[in-house]
């Protein structure tokens, strides 16, 4: 064999073997990924089913002290969940990520209303006539809507008030869940540790919100401005919407154009105290948003930084 066919040869040699080593990494690498997905739905699916169970235990319950008691491990669990999904961020598919999210905000959505059926709380509602000292009427109502988050209600409601600054006393809103609908051209004020924000049909409003224990879900809040801060937040069907956010798991964002993500610059007196209330660590994923509409690997041209 001549010294040029022993050098293609050798080449070829080296060629192969370095694409069959090629191939035994992705095969490994491909084969701890399934590992690592198969055990993170193992116990993201069973921990659900316990928590699932806890909800269904406080129907046959009489006792008020019972009743707080499950309902505290069924907020407790789902708040494991929401851990186990945001420590799987980095590999989950999108289409497991997805139902993940669904679960676990299909879960807090049933705790809220399960408590709202066994431990009601007084609701509040925005009406329409003024208070002289505040400008706010509080009456009962129930939302209804026709969104993605239709089924929820809330323990306070605040809606369809134009060009108006609300500013929300605390008492009022404390750790409850909230929601804003139909609100244009307004200021709100939420100095308050809350359960979860729900904001639908909001359009060119700014929110000063306090920090949110749980998760802020918006639907169709276009040209707004939010400066808030998080455990979680999901955005839907919401256009050239800017946000200042403090969020300890990734935003997603879904069927949105023209969002903009900055990190929160704006606080009040007393939020320091609220965040450490609202049990929120220093962790801030402002800039890391997954966007369902958008699976390439490629930045996303829904949403941007400020």
């Amino acid at each position: 064999m001549s010294s040029e066919r022993e050098v293609e040869f050798l080449k070829l040699q080296e060629e192969r073997l370095s694409a069959l080593e090629k191939r035994k990494a992705e095969r490994k690498e491909a084969n701890q990924s399934s590992e690592q997905l198969n055990e993170f739905l193992k116990v993201f699916y069973s921990l659900k089913s316990e928590t699932e169970t806890e909800l269904e235990k406080l129907g046959k319950l009489t006792s008020d002290a019972e009743k707080k008691s499950h309902l505290n491990s069924a907020q407790t669990k789902v708040n494991c969940l929401q851990d186990l999904l945001n420590d799987a961020l980095s590999y989950l598919p999108a289409y497991d990520l997805r139902k993940s999210q669904d679960a676990v905000t299909t879960i807090h959505e049933n705790i809220a209303r399960v408590q709202q059926v066994i431990l009601p709380k007084k609701k509040f509602a925005f009406g329409k006539k003024k208070n002289a000292a505040a400008n706010i009427n509080v009456t009962e109502k129930k939302a209804n809507s026709d969104n993605k988050f239709s089924k929820y209600t809330g323990d306070v409601i605040y809606e369809n008030k134009s060009n108006e600054t609300l500013n929300i006393p605390k008492n009022e809103i404390h750790k409850k869940d909230v929601l804003l609908k139909n609100l244009t051209n307004c200021t709100v004020n939420l100095k308050s540790t809350m359960g979860t924000l729900h904001c639908t049909n909001c359009t060119n409003c700014t929110f000063f919100v306090g920090p949110i224990s749980g998760s802020l879900f918006l639907e169709s809040c276009n040209e707004s401005v939010y400066h808030v801060t998080c455990q979680q937040a999901r955005i839907h069907t919401t256009h050239a919407a800017t946000f200042y956010i403090h969020v300890t798991s990734k935003a997603i964002v879904e069927d949105c154009k023209g969002l903009k993500f900055g990190i929160r610059d704006q606080f009040y007196e007393g939020y320091e105290d609220d965040v450490a209330e609202a049990g929120l660590g220093e962790t801030n994923n402002w800039d890391d948003v997954d966007d369902f509409n958008w699976l390439s690997k490629d930045p996303s041209p829904n949403w941007s930084t400020v």
